[in-house]
């Protein structure tokens, strides 16, 4: 079979906005994805940029289309009856002043769908198969053995292999990378669902943050929270993230305890819940957070949740996919011209980029639940446009290094992690 110049091994975000970027560029990269879409998947809350991204990608009219919740920010729930609002803000190109924009939650399902059927119909090449190994010559990837419908094995050869498979982490699992490291979030248990007649926001002429498509974050105590992100008018996605002891201790099964916490782990919460009559199956994940180190090289490169995943709490997982598979794209397009051909690692600039973002949302994470109201309020007085900044999704090159907060969060969580 004829090489390509790019295999991308899964469908998702990461994939698909990294063909369409590649696509856009002049190279026609190959999809291999083992699952029929569409397919269930959690994330539904897309943050500020990803927005931005998505209206770059000529993605908006069918996104409109298909009526997701307009998103013009997050509010932030504690146990005591207090919040913080964080909005959806864009920088102006010609005086970086703060504007307010909105962005989407969508349905995973379908969003999927759309992105992948959009790279498709501009011409990305597609395959419905398994990756069984990556194909390794001397030290370099050079494609990917496949495993077809009818259960053939196949080799496929490539100049670049883009591992865009999620939580799979195939490279990983294949020792081409360096090994997955356990994440500060592993011993957690996200229980989720949906929920029908939950009692939104008003909605407001003047005040975004009533708006009834906001995603809302209500948290207990360190670790223990919940979200409520509206998928439509009637159905509402509906999540637990507590310690995996607590959930143990709990004995119930995950739809019963889904039930108990929506009700007692939040006031602003319960106040919401008009029955508990889930119209989706209860799901779990655990051990969700992970690290991969080394996760470029000769002829490969990670892209998303492939390499590294956190904490869903501020919704970064969809924007950090399909910003990686833009960032990765411009170091591939590199790496196929002559300028990057002599590289030992012509990844290593992206790579370097994706851990800078990566970093930025663990410290971010780690200091709202480390230091609380120390969090809240920088979110609501003077570094409040910092914290804009970084929620929206600005979390790369100049605009991350200049942000007072990010580098403040930074030394107070490099110091608290060493006297660890």
């Amino acid at each position: 079979m004829k090489k390509r110049p790019v295999i991308i091994i899964g469908g998702g975000p990461a994939g698909s906005a990294t063909a369409l970027h590649l696509l856009r560029s002049g190279v026609q990269p190959l999809i291999i994805e083992r699952e029929s879409f569409p397919r269930f998947h959690i994330g539904e809350s897309l943050s500020g940029e990803c927005g931005a991204d998505l209206r770059t990608l000529d993605l908006e009219d069918e996104l409109l289309r298909q009526k997701y919740p307009i998103k013009h920010g997050v509010k932030v729930f504690n146990p005591h009856g207090s919040h913080f609002w964080v909005e959806v803000k864009k920088r102006c190109p010609e005086t970086n002043a703060l504007i307010p924009t909105w962005t989407w939650s969508v349905v995973r399902s379908s969003f999927d769908r759309i992105l992948l059927d959009t790279a498709r119909n501009r011409g990305v090449e597609y395959m419905e198969c398994e990756a069984v190994a990556p194909i390794k010559e001397d030290d370099r990837i050079t494609g990917v053995r496949i495993q077809t419908a009818t259960g053939a094995l196949e080799n496929l050869h490539c100049d670049i292999l883009v591992d865009c498979s999620g939580q799979a982490t195939f490279l990983a699992n294949r020792g081409i990378t360096g090994k997955k490291i356990k994440g500060s979030y592993v011993n957690q248990v996200a229980v989720f669902s949906q929920l029908t007649d939950m009692i939104l926001d008003p909605g407001s002429d003047t005040d975004t943050s009533l708006a009834p498509g906001n995603s809302l974050i209500f948290y207990k105590q360190k670790d223990h929270w919940a979200w409520m992100i509206p998928l439509s008018d009637t159905v509402t996605s509906i999540g637990v993230v507590a310690p995996a002891p607590y959930f143990k201790a709990q004995k119930l099964d995950k739809a019963e305890f889904l039930r108990n916490e929506i009700l007692s782990l939040n006031p602003d919460l319960a106040r919401r819940v008009t029955n508990t009559s889930f119209v989706e199956e209860v799901r779990t994940i655990s051990s969700y957070s992970y690290t991969v180190s080394d996760y470029t090289g000769k002829g490969f490169v990670c892209v998303g949740d492939a390499h590294h995943f956190t904490d869903p709490i501020f919704s970064f997982g969809v924007f950090l996919s399909m910003k990686e598979g833009e960032f990765a794209t411009e170091s591939i397009l590199k790496h196929l011209s002559e300028e990057g051909a002599a590289n030992a690692n012509p990844f290593a600039p992206y790579e370097a980029l994706a851990t800078q973002g990566q970093d930025a949302v663990r410290d971010l994470i780690d200091c709202f639940w480390e230091y609380p109201l120390v969090f809240t309020r920088m979110a609501i007085g003077k570094a409040q446009d910092d914290i804009t900044d970084l929620f929206a999704g600005r979390l790369y090159g100049e605009a991350v290094e200049k942000n007072a907060s990010r580098v403040a969060m930074r030394r107070l969580m490099q110091a608290r992690r060493a006297g660890k």
